[in-house]
């Protein structure tokens, strides 16, 4: 059984008492979805790959005091002072620039002695008063934290569906902190394939320990001999905007891999944004790839163009097929930011077989451009060749530069 803690959630005394309402704001004009992620940027899969999609825009912030350790990104700073300077640099100054340019607050491994108080209570405010949408993943750093401090007692805990225990971070026994899913109905559970991979978190997530408020919603469970501990748990804030806490990291779903880590961060950064959440998955996980493959494909045909550039090569041609190209994918995005993914996807396989047929023309256009280097190596190193030959035959063989000697004999001892 889950553990229930019999608080009642403050910001709805709070709306009651003020009458004061509180609304949703959609922070991009364009459509898209704007996040601010906090925390750790080592351990910020499937978020630093959500990067190309074109539904999200991420502002990231270094907030943690603890090592990399993890997959990609390196972090770029780990002592205290850096880590205070990074934030300071690239965390929003005020409540209208959170508000205008974030829809969703991520805190992931994010030290609060890191953050602040006074951009705890300015992230504090977006959520209760702006609407914004709040994340919190697992961590050495997060919730009750394991030697680093709780964020129970902040504004930021307080709106939080969970209440943290001191020091609470469990990575033992080993294989035995198995996830379990206890609410099948939630829009965000529907939205993914649970029990379609035997992903390695499923069998041993490790967690903050933490335990449910009343009124809040429990999705999914951390099951190990002789108790269960909370992994998934949302509520609903007075104004609408959701709130959820992932007791594990976020970052281990991408190691194994789980096919479906990058869907599971853009579903919940839909799920938080209160838009309706995809249900159909494997068109939408398609799609999804589909668009990484589009990004990876034109970044590496950008750069054969530029290897081609290098040896004089004209290649505006190309480069104007490829500019086609990214109206094309322009003209899709608008679908895509309204959900509408079969004919996004439709579009974006128009594009792959146009990215293809230029791909074999810039291919071959490299060929041209590396022909005269191929013969002017194949010249050098045979006229090298040759050169080496005749002097080794003239010298060894014919010995023209050899002359005639007389020779003497040594005459033998008395």
């Amino acid at each position: 059984m889950v553990r229930q803690l019999a608080i009642i959630p403050v910001l709805a005394i709070l709306a009651v008492l003020s009458g004061t309402p509180i609304a949703k704001v959609c922070a991009l004009e364009d459509g898209r979805i704007g996040i601010l992620y906090v925390g750790g940027i080592a351990r910020s899969r499937p978020f630093w790959d959500m990067r190309h999609d074109p539904l999200f825009t991420i502002n990231f912030v270094q907030a943690t005091y603890r090592s990399s350790g993890a997959s990609a990104p390196i972090q770029q700073v780990t002592g205290g002072e850096q880590v205070s300077r990074m934030v300071r640099l690239y965390m929003p100054r005020t409540y209208s620039q959170v508000t205008s340019g974030f829809d969703v607050i991520v805190l992931a491994n994010a030290n609060r002695f890191a953050v602040g108080p006074g951009n705890i209570e300015m992230l504090a405010r977006a959520v209760r008063e702006g609407g914004v949408g709040l994340f919190m993943s697992g961590g050495w750093e997060s919730f009750g934290g394991h030697n680093h401090p709780s964020w129970g007692s902040t504004s930021i805990g307080k709106l939080l569906p969970t209440v943290d225990f001191e020091d609470s971070w469990v990575s033992h026994p080993r294989g035995g902190l198995k996830l379990v899913i206890t609410d099948w109905d939630h829009e965000f559970i529907k939205s993914l394939p649970w029990e379609r991979e035997k992903a390695h978190f499923m069998f041993d997530l490790h967690h903050n320990i933490v335990t449910a408020k009343e009124g809040s919603q429990v999705l999914a469970q951390v099951r190990y001999p002789a108790q269960d501990d909370p992994a998934m748990v949302t509520w609903e804030l007075v104004g609408g905007n959701h709130v959820f806490a992932l007791t594990g990291q976020t970052h281990i779903m991408a190691i194994g891999p789980w096919t479906y880590y990058l869907d599971f961060g853009a579903n919940l950064m839909i799920y938080l944004d209160g838009r309706t959440v995809p249900q159909d998955i494997d068109l939408v996980h398609s799609l999804r790839a589909t668009m990484q493959r589009t990004v990876i494909r034109r970044s590496l045909l950008m750069s054969l163009l530029e290897f081609c550039d290098s040896f004089g090569t004209n290649t505006d041609m190309i480069m104007l097929r490829i500019t086609e190209l990214n109206d094309q994918a322009a003209e899709a995005r608008p679908l895509y930011l309204q959900l509408q993914f079969q004919e996004t996807l439709d579009a974006y396989r128009i594009i792959e077989e146009g990215l293809e047929s230029v791909e074999r023309d810039a291919i071959r256009l490299k060929d041209r451009a590396l022909l005269w280097v191929y013969i002017i190596e194949w010249l050098a190193v045979t006229g090298a060749a040759m050169i080496c030959g005749s002097v080794l035959w003239s010298i060894m063989i014919r010995r023209r530069l050899y002359k005639d000697v007389m020779t003497t004999r040594l005459e033998s001892w008395p």
